[in-house]
């Protein structure tokens, strides 16, 4: 029996990029038909066919790259939040769930998955807005996060896809230290609450900050600082009794251990953390890795899960990246944007409580080439390796 694939937003490592609305015309984009369309339109440009008789400008990726083998399969598809997810996928394990209507409506949607299957690999990417917040200038569609799992000669191709297609200007999207911190805070504040039944120790586990040092100087590029575990809620408690320390425990708490220990300021400018790497999430300034957040079983229904202190707080990451994404500057030329981060979203509204039958399958890979394919990518932890370049 095959199994439920897992959730595309979870365990695998994503480039973080912003891109500016959408322009469709008067086709909508988020139907069934647009979406057939761009996945064909793309798939020539990728196997490097022609387009009305046209060569397209890019000589396609299969000689560049092949050791994947040929494209078998390029796909655009909506998709909702993790719960549509195992709604729509159910009836590939459930015969008898194949008589509930799976079609999604386009508000509904946190964005289009673009997939791509190759004989011996696939990939994807992710266009993502907040489902909250779904208005867009008319003949437009804001789908400011973009996420890209894909090797450069099709990442290359994918990009300029979209800026041609669409009109659009896709730019790296840089976080500053501030989000990163704020990031891993989030999870603190809905574990340390009162209603959570989960645990710093258990969720986070150990936290590696990264700390780089651009412009300052060539001997030392960066500065790895692992804190164990069981000294984790330490470094939050600790923090929470620092003058500074009531919206941001964990950050005070370390800064003045690096102040004391190393006697390294944090508040230097040209000190920067660069990445955050726990058992829920890896996240650098171009990059990002989700867990798949541990589900709350409801003690009074067995059958029925409430929404655990880490869902609630990826849910609150997730808004987070795509306010971050849409930001409230003008878009940057790659060359640029190195040098400079955008605005820093660290405010956000506190994710509902919902409840869900829970899936019984597990979230691993189905015997289908396709989810073996994936299944490279969702093998590990965040916080057991390294995030790894694409």
């Amino acid at each position: 029996m095959a199994e439920i694939p897992p959730y595309p937003l979870y365990n695998r490592t994503y480039l973080l990029y912003r891109v500016s609305p959408l322009h469709h015309g008067d086709a909508p984009l988020l139907h069934e038909r647009s979406l057939r369309t761009h996945a064909k339109r793309l798939r020539e440009q990728l196997k490097g066919d022609s387009v009305r008789g046209v060569e397209v400008d890019f000589a396609g990726t299969e000689d560049a790259l092949p050791n994947l083998g040929p494209l078998e399969e390029c796909s655009w598809d909506m998709i909702g939040d993790e719960d549509a997810w195992i709604d729509r996928h159910r009836h590939l394990v459930d015969p008898e769930a194949s008589q509930l209507s799976t079609a999604m409506a386009a508000g509904q949607a946190r964005g289009v998955e673009v997939s791509l299957e190759y004989e011996k690999q696939s990939y994807n990417a992710l266009l993502l807005r907040d489902p909250g917040v779904t208005a867009s200038p008319e003949a437009f569609t804001s789908l400011p996060l973009l996420l890209v799992k894909m090797p450069a000669a099709i990442r290359d191709i994918f990009l300029n896809y979209l800026r041609t297609s669409f009109d659009a200007h896709v730019a790296p999207l840089r976080l500053p230290s501030a989000f990163i911190t704020s990031s891993l805070e989030t999870y603190f504040r809905h574990l340390s609450a009162s209603a959570s039944t989960q645990t710093i120790q258990d969720v986070i586990r150990q936290v590696q900050v990264q700390l780089a040092f651009p412009n300052a100087t060539t001997l030392l590029r960066h500065l790895d600082v692992t804190i164990a575990g069981q000294d984790v809620p330490g470094f939050v408690n600790r923090g929470k009794s620092l003058r500074d320390g009531k919206e941001k425990p964990f950050t005070a708490a370390f800064s003045t251990y690096l102040n004391k220990h190393l006697a390294l300021d944090m508040s230097h400018p040209k000190v920067h953390i660069s990445r955050i790497t726990c058992g829920s999430f890896a996240l650098g300034t171009d990059r990002l890795k989700l867990n798949a957040p541990d589900i709350s079983v409801d003690p009074e229904n067995s059958s029925m899960e409430e929404e655990s202190a880490g869902q609630r707080a990826v849910e609150e990451l997730y808004r987070s990246l795509v306010r971050e994404a849409t930001g409230t500057g003008k878009f940057l030329s790659e060359e640029l944007v190195a040098d400079v981060s955008t605005p820093s979203s660290t405010a956000s509204n506190k994710a509902g409580r919902r409840k869900r039958a829970v899936s019984t399958t597990a979230a691993g890979n189905a015997k289908t080439k396709r989810s073996k394919a994936r299944g490279k990518e969702n093998g590990s932890r965040p916080g057991d390796d390294e995030m790894v370049d694409v």
